[in-house]
Order: C-alpha cells, then structure tokens, then sequence
C-alpha cells in the first residue's frame, strides 16, 4: 500500500489551453475542475519536478484524464530518459452498438470521469529536478458513438460562435441523451480535399479552407441543393460552454466562430483533472479480508404502484481493511494523517498483485479518509490500523 503523500511539482505546462481551464488546475483537489487542451490531435503535458535524495519522485498519479492514448516520459534535470510507459486509455465498460440505451455505453451517461485513474511506481527513482512528459492524443470520432438519438450530422449557426448540433434530418441534438460530446469536444466540419486529384462529386455541404485547386482533367460536380464553400474562416472549434441538454438556439458556445456546415468528426478532449508526482510512504499491503465496494450518488424511487424511476448519477469507490505495520510504519502513518486529516490524497491500496489485475488502475483511488485511522497496539513491535477511504469525483 502506498500513499502519495509528498507532491514534488514544481510547474505544470499543457501547451494551448482553453479558456477558463488552466494547467494549474490539477494541483487543486476538485477532479472536474480540469486542465484542457486546445489542441484537436495531439498535445504534451509537462510536470517539471523539485526532487532530492531525501524527497525523491517514485510514483506519478493521474486522476479525470481523457485521451485516446497516452504515453509518459520520467526524465532527469539532465533530459535523460529514466523510464517510459503507456497508460491505458480504453473505457472500462463500452459497446460498439450506438443509439441504444440498452448497451454498456449507458457508463458514460452523467459519469464524472470516463477513465479509472492511474497510480504507477516507478522502478527508478529521480531525486534531482527532472520532469514527467505526457504525449495525449485524440483521434476517435464521437458524434457517431451516441448512446440514444441519432449521430452528428452538422452544425447550425445561431449567433455569434454558437449554434446547435443537428442530426441528418435536421433535429438538434439532445448533447445529455447523446452522452459522448463535452465541454471541449472538438467539432470538425466537413473538409473536401484541396487540391482536387480526382473526379469529385458533393453530395453534402463542404467547405475548404485554402484557395481550391482543381488539377487538370479532373471534375468537379456540385449536387443540387448542396454548396462547397471555400472559406478562410475557421474550419473546426472546440466547445466551450453547454446550456442546458444543447438543443435550444446557440445552445452550445464554440471558441471560434464556425459557420453552418456539415460535420465529419467530434473528437474526445484532451484534459486532465488531478495530477500528482512525487514520494510516497510505502507500507504493507492489506490484510486478507479487505472490502472494496462503491458510493452510488444515483436516484432510485419505487412507486406505490411498484414502478420504478432512478436518474444515473457518479459512482465513487470506497475501501475498508485493516493492517499489521511495524512502530516506525505506523508512527508515519499517524504523522501523515495528522497532516493531511480530511485533505485527500492518490492510494496504492493493494501492490504487488498478479499483472492481471492491473492495480496500476484498478487498485487506487483519490480519497479521504472516511474517519481517523485506529490502531491497535499488537506489542512493543507491532501494531495495527483499520481505514476507511472514500474516493473524491
């Protein structure tokens, strides 16, 4: 069991940042306060680290982190690399079946974080002032992965950098029903490809972004009741703000001012939500018996009649054990908590378990401490501790 006790980040950078969402906001406490990029493809987060021989940086932890992917770099003051991994961005409950509400996909309606979090310990330590480097991508399309109503067929201009996501028969999107488009959603219009190279036909509202070129011998045909707009205004924006369920006019505010268009992708953000890196206090693992279980925040009503109604909500994890830990063990325990008492803290609860059990996203969580740990004097050499830890979404 491990608890990151000692944060030894000195600055976060996240490349282009949305509005309203700066790399600072993963050193606070509040996991859906995030950091989000700006950026549609691929970007890099940077931790740089204070570390010495006696505070050396053995673990990293991340928590309401999504990506596509996501590859990490520990790295010394020299710019060396120490050790490098990937951390496993695909969701823990998903089905490939889209506009129905009676699949797996139903884990991501009003779920704070989509992916588990992530405690990984490094087999070298760096004890100077090196850094973590995170390369995040984003590539799946989501506007077509929508677990009720219909996919993203285009995009309605209202006002001024807002509008509305439309299906193929021109209805808005219900963003709450559809369950995969959020606040930093990038959405991509319709692009044709420029220079033309090959005889083309639009069969749907496009738009290019540069003076279009057609080579010779080939045709262009433009279908009735469709337009190629070549264009120098932006091509693609980032969602910035969704009142209510998005369906009403400029329900959805963009970061660039796109024109009515049809749409190709809505990609995933790239954001993080708590990000920690540093050292740990190391103590044994749980005694047999440890229960682990979940915190459900949803609404169930049973009617008279005996119907039944409920409204999804988050889910939290939550862990109750015991263990047995040497006087020295122990008196770090107390001084931690004596420290950071109700503050909460990334958890290692189990270590050391077979790689089938992926503990590196299945074993921890961000959590307080439900009440005080209480220990028990075993002998002058031992004694033993019972916690509880709730986790923070």
């Amino acid at each position: 069991m491990r608890i990151l006790n000692e944060d030894r980040t000195s600055a976060v950078a996240g490349g282009t940042t949305l509005s309203g969402f700066p790399a600072s906001n993963v050193e606070n406490d509040r996991p859906r306060k995030t950091w989000i990029s700006t950026t549609q493809a691929s970007e890099t987060f940077t931790i740089s680290l204070n570390a010495s021989a006696g505070y050396p940086v053995e673990a990293m932890f991340f928590h309401g982190l999504l990506a596509d992917t996501c590859t990490w770099v520990l790295k010394n003051q020299a710019g060396s690399t120490v050790e490098s991994g990937t951390l496993d961005c695909t969701f823990p409950a998903e089905s490939d079946l889209s506009g129905n509400p009676n699949t797996m996909n139903v884990s991501f309606v009003n779920q704070a974080h989509l992916l588990r979090s992530f405690f990984v310990v490094f087999d070298t330590t760096v004890t100077d002032n090196g850094s973590v480097v995170l390369t995040l991508t984003t590539s799946q399309n989501m506007g077509s992965a929508n677990i009720e109503g219909n996919a993203v067929a285009s995009w309605v201009r209202d006002g001024a950098s807002a509008g509305r996501l439309l299906d193929s028969g021109g209805d808005a999107i219900n963003i709450q029903n559809h369950g995969r488009i959020f606040v930093g959603s990038h959405v991509v219009a319709l692009a044709i490809a420029n220079p033309l190279t090959t005889n083309t036909t639009v069969s749907s509202n496009t738009s290019a972004s540069s003076p279009y070129v057609i080579n010779a011998s080939n045709i262009l045909t433009i279908d009735a009741s469709n337009t190629l707009t070549v264009t120098t205004n932006p091509t693609s924006a980032q969602i910035t703000s969704i009142t209510g369920d998005g369906t009403a006019s400029s329900g959805i505010a963009l970061s660039s001012d796109l024109a009515t268009a049809s749409i190709a992708q809505v990609y995933n953000p790239i954001r993080i939500g708590i990000a920690r890196a540093g050292k740990t206090i190391d103590l044994p693992t749980p005694s047999k018996g440890m229960r682990f279980g979940y915190k459900d925040y949803s609404v169930r009503r049973r009617q008279p009649t005996g119907g039944y109604s409920y409204q999804q909500r988050p889910i939290a994890r939550e862990v109750q054990g015991s263990s047995v830990l040497t006087t020295a063990e122990a008196q770090s325990l107390q001084n931690f908590y004596r420290g950071y008492r109700s503050k909460p803290v990334p958890v290692l609860f189990v270590e050391g378990m077979p790689s089938a059990f992926e503990e590196e996203e299945k074993g921890n969580l961000f959590g307080y401490f439900q009440h005080p740990p209480r220990f028990n004097f075993l002998n002058k050499d031992y004694q033993s501790v019972n916690f509880s830890l709730c986790e923070v979404i």
